[in-house]
């Protein structure tokens, strides 16, 4: 199995799905930044992360993070049980879409566009935007994580774009950033920054 990826990008979370589960896997870093770069994703807009196996290519983080727990059944990180599955598909929903798409487009003004370039009235919309997704994330106390009592896909994807969103200098609050800091503390998360970083 192969995985083309790119330094602080979406492919952490491929990675950490890797990771947690203990699957073998070559990760493979491209240049995107450079269209001469001699490793480039064999997706055809050279887009990460990408995923080879066999004769099975994969874009999108969610479709590959899936398509892997499913290649390894029997793991907690994606149950096989309808209502939990349901669950923890719920939580990756509404990361990808309520919490991600305000959260991300604020990063990209914050972080991606040159200041000369960045537009107060889009960073103080897609800021509280991303605010008021905040105020909906709500724990249900008697679980350990997210969509239940074990770690699964759903924490990886929550917890992954909450740091986004600790990165924009949005408002945390102590549940929240409590949860964030616990995620982070993972070994599989560390092992998975080490090889998407280098």
């Amino acid at each position: 199995m192969n995985i083309y990826i790119y330094p602080k990008s979406r492919s952490l979370r491929v990675l950490w799905t890797l990771e947690e589960i203990g699957a073998t896997y070559e990760s493979i870093k491209v240049d995107l930044l450079s269209p001469a770069s001699g490793v480039k994703s064999p997706h055809p807009y050279r887009k990460v992360p990408f995923l080879t196996d066999g004769n099975v290519s994969l874009s999108e983080t969610m479709a590959i993070c899936i398509y892997i727990c499913e290649q390894h059944p029997g793991t907690s990180l994606y149950p096989e049980n309808s209502a939990e599955k349901a669950a923890v598909n719920s939580w990756i929903s509404f990361a990808l879409t309520d919490l991600e798409s305000p959260v991300w487009n604020l990063l990209k003004q914050r972080v991606l566009t040159p200041e000369n370039l960045r537009s107060t009235d889009l960073m103080n919309y897609f800021g509280n935007e991303a605010s008021k997704v905040l105020t909906q994330i709500q724990f249900n106390p008697d679980y350990a994580w997210i969509a239940g009592d074990n770690f699964t896909l759903a924490d990886i994807f929550i917890s992954h774009t909450l740091l986004w969103a600790k990165a924009c200098g949005l408002e945390i609050d102590r549940e929240v950033d409590s949860y964030i800091l616990r995620a982070m503390s993972r070994p599989a998360l560390l092992r998975a920054q080490e090889r998407n970083n280098r």
